[in-house]
């Protein structure tokens, strides 16, 4: 049999899911509501939903929804106390406690004589952020959202403009351009109503990071399954045009989607107002990352990034390749320089994306002097598959970091499965017959399959002795990341960081520069550091859909982990107002010169 998923051990270095901010999968699926058809909204209302889901009778007195949101926060507790590896380093760096935080979000709930389930949900999203980590989050069941037209990017405490959806916004009602800059929102300052959703939301984590992320996503996109209070109606911006000394009010329009999913009837009845078919309008949104005409994205992941070519080019990869990657004719030092841009660590077509950048390494084995790895804005993904990435990017063995693991008996049971399934395998073959021809894009072989059995027999040796953490341990027993045969490069490496990468995109750096092979340039990784694990919440009646938590906590070679500490870059080049509104030339010209003084 083939068991490729049934016995991954779900370590995911990354594709965290934010604080007050939605994951890509969510976002798509926002649109893709969005996107519905009249005739399909139509139908929906016409069957009268909203007088269904209205008429419940009130059930139960303000005394049991209350009993329930504590029965919950008890859940949780033993939940978080069971699973959550790091505890222990956020008691030591910021005097966390669990059992602090529980009975403070236990007293928020009696607080009030009216705590409705939105109050509570935001009492939870809070209790889950006072962890100060990026791998922890909430999702609620909601579908209401709001979005505006147009995103924002942070940079020297500023506010940029970088896309605008001009089907929505065209220059002629909208006469803005991406590099103007958002001085004022909703009447004020735009970093004090990004510091109050930072506030609202429970996050002090990474200054910047924070900052950052919530330009971003939370300024202008609004989740109600992330807890996030949706407006609607017009806002009042102010935005100061590139070369302007004076900043210009406008009124946007909140593009806004109803909550479809009727509010508890414990407490009141309440009403539902249908949804006239004039709104209908409001609900078509396009994706708000499309800049017309421009090449940048600063959206997460996204294939092309935010910087504009480095220089002269020399060879391309064809579009059909699912990375972006050149080679060009430094300006600096006259020699032909590799780019390539690893936007994420999420492999969905793992087997196609490793043989691409296969076929990308061996141009810049031939043609090139140096590389430049972009990997701004990536938000991680599963680490076999940045491993396999990592395998052809050095001519000698990369050590990796170590995790310090929660266990629970289903660990332990999963363990014992797998060693029991994978017993009688002696050969490359039957490995692969058991795990398939690659795991997340790594080669299968019979050695791989060995390591991954004595990491499970340690696991289960660990929990034997009392351990529901254990020591630390190459996660999958792969302690050191062998070079690939058939394509590695051994030349000059240097890899491009900034605040939005995040868990995968922590650790990749981290290897590199732990093992001395790349040069960090740019700004402090966010420091989302071991394995998210999801844990769904489907059976309660205050909306909570599912809680993602961080199963591990990895150390790197200097015994310091990752979680909160991020890399810290070789180069520090923070993204200025400059670069935003002059097409990056500062940072790829201190970029170029940098890779530039590693040529020998």
């Amino acid at each position: 049999m083939n068991y490729p998923l049934r016995f991954l051990f779900a370590f995911f270095c990354g594709l965290a899911l934010l604080p007050g901010s939605p994951s890509a999968g969510s976002l798509e699926e926002l649109q893709s509501l969005s996107a519905s058809s009249p005739g399909d909204y139509g139908r929906i209302y016409d069957k009268d939903l909203a007088s269904a889901t209205g008429s419940a009778s009130s059930q139960l007195s303000q005394a049991r929804l209350k009993q329930l949101m504590l029965q919950d926060l008890d859940s949780v507790r033993n939940m978080v106390a069971a699973r959550y590896a790091p505890a222990g380093w956020k008691h030591e760096q910021f005097g966390w406690d669990l059992d602090t935080e529980i009975q403070k979000a236990k007293e928020q709930v009696n607080s009030s004589a009216s705590f409705g389930v939105k109050d509570y949900q935001k009492v939870l999203k809070t209790l889950l952020n006072s962890m100060r980590d990026y791998h922890v989050s909430v999702s609620f069941h909601s579908t209401e959202a709001a979005i505006l037209p147009f995103s924002v990017t942070e940079a020297g405490g500023r506010y940029f403009i970088t896309a605008i959806n001009r089907k929505t916004l065209p220059e002629a009602a909208f006469p803005f351009k991406v590099g103007d800059e958002l001085t004022a929102f909703d009447g004020k300052p735009v970093g004090e109503i990004v510091g109050e959703l930072q506030k609202q939301a429970g996050m002090d984590n990474v200054p910047h990071t924070d900052a950052a992320m919530t330009a971003m996503m939370a300024l202008t996109i609004r989740v109600g399954a992330l807890a996030d209070t949706v407006p609607q109606g017009p806002v009042t911006i102010s935005i100061k045009p590139a070369g302007s000394a004076q900043a210009v009010p406008f009124q946007v329009e909140w593009r806004y989607i109803p909550e479809l999913i009727a509010p508890q009837p414990f407490v009141s009845k309440g009403t539902v107002t249908r949804i006239p078919m004039s709104w209908l309008g409001m609900m078509m949104l396009e994706t708000p990352y499309a800049a017309a005409g421009a090449q940048a994205s600063y959206a997460m992941g996204d294939k092309n990034g935010f910087l504009p070519d480095f220089g002269e080019k020399l060879w391309e990869a064809p579009e059909t390749n699912t990375f972006r990657a050149y080679v060009y004719r430094s300006p600096a030092s006259g020699k032909n320089i590799g780019y390539v841009r690893i936007p994420t660590y999420e492999a969905k077509n793992p087997g196609l994306m490793v043989r691409d950048f296969a076929a990308i390494i061996r141009e810049f084995n031939q043609r090139t002097d140096a590389l430049v790895i972009d990997q701004a804005n990536n938000p991680g993904g599963v680490v076999l598959y940045l491993y396999a990435l990592a395998s052809m990017l050095t001519g000698s063995p990369l050590a990796v970091p170590n995790h310090y693991i929660s266990l629970t008996q289903s660990d332990i049971a999963e363990a014992i499965n797998f060693l029991k399934e994978t017993a009688d395998a002696k050969t490359d073959d039957d490995a692969k017959a058991l795990l398939g021809p690659d795991a997340a894009g790594y080669p299968v072989t019979y050695d791989l399959l060995k390591n991954w059995s004595a990491f499970y027999l340690a696991t289960v040796k660990q929990w034997s002795a009392g351990k529901t953490i254990t020591d630390p341990l190459p996660v999958y027993g792969i302690g050191k990341i062998t070079p690939d045969a058939a394509a590695h490069y051994s030349k000059p490496l240097m890899i491009l960081t900034n605040q939005l990468d995040f868990s995968g995109g922590d650790f990749f750096p981290a290897i590199m520069q732990d093992n001395k092979r790349a040069v960090i340039f740019g700004e402090r990784t966010a420091g989302a550091g071991g394995v998210v694990k999801p844990y769904k919440r489907e059976n309660n009646l205050l909306g909570v859909q599912a809680i993602n938590l961080t199963a591990t906590i990895a150390a790197r070679a200097d015994g310091q982990p990752i979680e909160n500490l991020g890399v810290t870059p070789d180069i520090p080049y923070s993204v200025t107002p400059a670069d935003i509104q002059a097409n990056y030339s500062g940072y790829i010209k201190a970029a170029d010169l940098a890779v530039s003084g590693l040529i020998k």
